[in-house]
């Protein structure tokens, strides 16, 4: 089972399903279900400059489609989307390692949705100017993060799905490294970079 971008298939070429309203603007997926028949999808796409990808959940005939920012949960096999909520402004996604939960963010907050289309807030007590999402390992969530108010470089954040417990990591530029405490230059670090610029 698998899902991809094509550019818009000939009319009859195969079954078509649409997602969202049908507009000028969206894009066309082909799907391939465990029968390897194949079926395209037609994806309703926001006017704005948002996440643009698809995350194939193969081991549960599932894909979670993202056109513009606009998300969709889609079953490969019954050609139905399972979330019933409308989300738009997706940037970043990323699936854990059973494929049981997809984790995504606007930027806003964290949030998760399960292989049903049930959509959870996993966390939102941060402002992200940007956020991406790296990885999971051992029910630990990371990802980087900015917050342009406080600092061009980036932010290590660090969540327990589970717990919810966060830590998260500050860059130090002189180092160029991680770790947990806020490096506060000291007026020499400070006179020292204003000297060498």
């Amino acid at each position: 089972m698998n899902a991809e971008f094509i550019y818009r298939p000939i009319s009859g070429q195969y079954p078509e399903k649409h997602f969202g309203k049908i507009t000028p603007n969206c894009l066309w997926i082909k799907f391939v279900d465990k029968d390897e028949q194949e079926w395209v999808g037609s994806f309703e796409q926001s006017w704005v400059e948002q996440g643009t990808f698809i995350i194939n959940l193969t081991s549960k005939g599932k894909s979670f489609v993202v056109v513009g920012g606009q998300t969709f949960l889609i079953d490969i096999n019954t050609r139905e989307q399972l979330n019933k909520t409308e989300i738009s402004d997706t940037k970043t996604a990323i699936l854990d390692e059973k494929e049981e939960n997809i984790y995504y963010s606007s930027g806003f907050d964290l949030r998760y949705m399960d292989i049903d289309g049930n959509d959870f807030v996993l966390f939102d007590n941060y402002y992200f100017d940007d956020i991406k999402l790296n990885e999971i390992r051992n029910n630990k969530l990371y990802a980087t993060y900015w917050n342009y108010q406080t600092s061009n470089e980036p932010f290590r954040f660090e969540i327990d799905v589970v717990t919810k417990e966060v830590k998260d990591s500050f860059y130090n530029t002189e180092t160029k490294s991680y770790s947990y405490e806020n490096p506060k230059p000291t007026f020499l670090a400070k006179l020292t970079k204003w000297i060498t610029k």
